[in-house]
């Protein structure tokens, strides 16, 4: 099944594309999964179909530089991948993939992509990120990748009764 998007990006699984209304139902059932919620916010959430529009009219308006990701060979959705707080030297990256494709190394193979984007294409000397300390696949990933550890900001949210760190770690090219 091909799609239709606009194909910004492309690593060996993943077409990187735009973010489009089109995709509303995908980034909502992703948004307002429970267990995707306590990896990225802590608690669950839920999103509104009016709050997603809104997100992404955002998002499209402040020219952010995030990703739809869809699975190549399928052309399912994935997830959204961002660089946020972007300067001249340094950015912010977030991931979020949908549950269904997780442990797939989706993760692994998307960093690598944005990692390249970000020293070679955007000039950035160094790459940072948050993740909670209980989503151990996701730092497993990271220092897989080269992320070190910088900082840990301890008991930033209660999940599943369990107090939870924010780690910060870094990449530089």
């Amino acid at each position: 099944m091909k799609n239709s998007f606009n194909i910004l990006l492309q690593s060996q699984n993943i077409d990187y594309v735009e973010l489009s209304k089109e995709l509303i139902d995908d980034y909502l059932e992703m948004a307002n999964n429970s267990n995707i919620n306590k990896l990225i916010h802590g608690k669950e959430k839920f999103y509104s179909y009016e709050d997603e529009i809104n997100w992404i009219n955002n998002k499209l308006e402040e020219k952010a530089i995030i990703f739809s990701m869809i699975e190549r060979m399928t052309g399912k959705f994935i997830g959204n991948v961002e660089f946020m707080h972007v300067t001249e030297a340094d950015a912010e990256i977030g991931i979020s993939i949908t549950e269904d494709y997780q442990n797939k190394h989706y993760g692994t193979e998307t960093l690598k992509t944005m990692i390249d984007f970000g020293f070679n294409r955007l000039g950035l000397e160094e790459i940072n990120l948050i993740v909670f300390s209980h989503n151990l696949r996701a730092i497993h990933c990271y220092k897989k990748l080269g992320f070190i550890e910088y900082k840990v900001v301890e008991n930033v949210r209660i999940v599943d009764g369990e107090p939870v760190n924010d780690i910060y770690m870094k990449l530089k090219k």
